[in-house]
């Protein structure tokens, strides 16, 4: 949806005002300047008196030591107060995303939705390969997880799905990443990280899960195939979300937030975006992450 942005116009400011003549003072010609005592009784508007009351002056230092400020402290402007939490527990996840390894060649879509289960505080009772397996079994099957089984796993746990993209989509992730969202991708198993398990040749399509982004604007990624975390670039997650699509047709990018309320409803709203990432099953690992199989073969 494009939003016009408001343009940002001047504040309005209140007419000046004259100060209505005193007793036989001339109503033609320039007024002299009035003492400023007397323009604050004409006017009323309050004014600060805290440099020049000590009563005053008191009671803020009354009221500062009492909240544990210093003496003579003002009020806490807006800026002063405390910024916005990280991502890491704020905006609707309960905390960190933490790092999970699949469990077999091919349940890397259902190890990626348990990170996000775990972050928004879910699978209580569950060990990790517990909450996998059942993610796995209730939504998807061996053959890997498609878009649209992602997108139903996502809202069977209260997770909706508020954009899809076929391919990487900068400022969509970036926006979302922002605003305390995360992402979960159908990638290239090998591409997504160069020189991890050897070999940059194309492999299979694959789940990951992105969690935030680093200091360097580096997009950071939790890897089911590895049960690792590591920070990509631009070029190299461009690259392996888009090469899917002549790799094994699909490719993509689902943004996740943890909205809750009906599953029903929410696998309805899920599937219209996660259709775009086409029907290819991501399926699992790096070479040699499970033995020297590689997933897929």
């Amino acid at each position: 949806m494009n939003v016009t942005r408001p343009q940002n116009l001047p504040p309005s400011l209140p007419p000046e005002q004259t100060a209505a003549p005193q007793g036989n003072a001339p109503v033609q010609g320039h007024l002299a300047p009035e003492p400023v005592l007397e323009a604050e009784q004409v006017t009323g508007l309050p004014q600060d008196r805290f440099e020049e009351s000590p009563e005053v002056a008191g009671q803020w230092a009354a009221q500062a030591a009492g909240a544990g400020q210093p003496l003579g402290a003002r009020p806490m402007e807006l800026s002063q107060m405390e910024p916005a939490p990280s991502l890491a527990g704020a905006k609707g996840w309960a905390q960190q995303t933490p790092v999970l390894r699949q469990t077999d060649a091919t349940n890397c879509g259902a190890t990626a939705a348990a990170m996000l289960v775990r972050a928004n505080g879910g699978g209580q009772g569950q060990t990790d390969a517990q909450l996998v397996q059942s993610l796995e079994s209730r939504y998807s099957d061996s053959k890997g997880t498609t878009p649209d089984q992602m997108g139903q796993m996502l809202a069977g746990q209260g997770f909706e799905v508020t954009r899809g993209a076929a391919n990487f989509d900068r400022d969509a992730l970036n926006a979302a990443l922002d605003s305390g969202k995360k992402a979960v991708a159908l990638v290239d198993s090998n591409l997504i990280q160069p020189g991890a398990s050897g070999d940059t040749s194309k492999g299979s399509a694959h789940w990951v899960e992105i969690d935030g982004k680093n200091a360097q604007g580096q997009y950071q990624i939790n890897d089911p195939a590895t049960g690792s975390k590591y920070d990509v670039d631009l070029q190299h997650l461009t690259q392996a979300m888009n090469s899917g699509w002549d790799s094994f047709n699909g490719g993509g990018m689902l943004i996740v937030n943890p909205q809750g309320g009906d599953a029903g409803a929410l696998a309805a709203a899920n599937a219209n975006h996660s259709a775009t990432l086409g029907d290819s099953s991501g399926i699992g690992s790096k070479n040699n992450s499970f033995g020297s199989r590689e997933s897929g073969s």
